[in-house]
């Protein structure tokens, strides 16, 4: 089968033009790549923080994150953050995903976290420019439940 279906690709390509053979397969490999580019969620490795008359400041991923886990673990009701950082139009967006205690409320978590995080990016790495900073609760934790031994109970 194998054999039969090389042959055949053989036989048509034995009759096309090579320009025609070799754009139509450079422009199927920039059709991949451009696809992959689109869909794989290539991620910032580094932010730049802003540009000055020398040269551009540049944050790393991992500071980002650091200050992004730093903030949640100020945050009583919030729990397991995880940062993924995209570069859209040279401006760095943020999705925080964390967990939840049984008793946070999201509104509350969501509004406090971004204020805080805003502030920290821009003061203390200098981000000057920030997109979206989406909060996204992937779960709640619940609080350890408390059992009354027969003392306890009065009887």
């Amino acid at each position: 089968m194998f054999e039969t279906l090389l042959n055949n690709w053989i036989a048509y390509t034995a009759g096309l033009d090579p320009l025609k053979l070799y754009g139509g397969a450079l422009l199927g490999i920039a059709g991949i790549l451009l696809l992959m580019r689109l869909f794989c969620g290539c991620r910032a490795k580094r932010v730049i923080a802003y540009s000055t008359e020398g040269g551009k400041v540049i944050v790393n991923r991992s500071a980002i994150v650091e200050l992004v886990q730093s903030a949640c673990a100020q945050i009583e009701s919030v729990s397991k953050p995880r940062v993924s950082i995209r570069i859209r139009r040279g401006i760095p967006h943020f999705q925080v995903r964390l967990k939840l205690a049984s008793g946070g409320r999201l509104r509350d978590v969501e509004s406090s976290l971004q204020e805080h995080l805003r502030e920290a990016l821009t003061q203390n790495l200098g981000i000057e420019q920030l997109g979206n900073i989406d909060v996204i609760a992937t779960g709640f934790r619940s609080e350890r439940i408390k059992r009354l031994s027969e003392d306890d109970s009065g009887e």
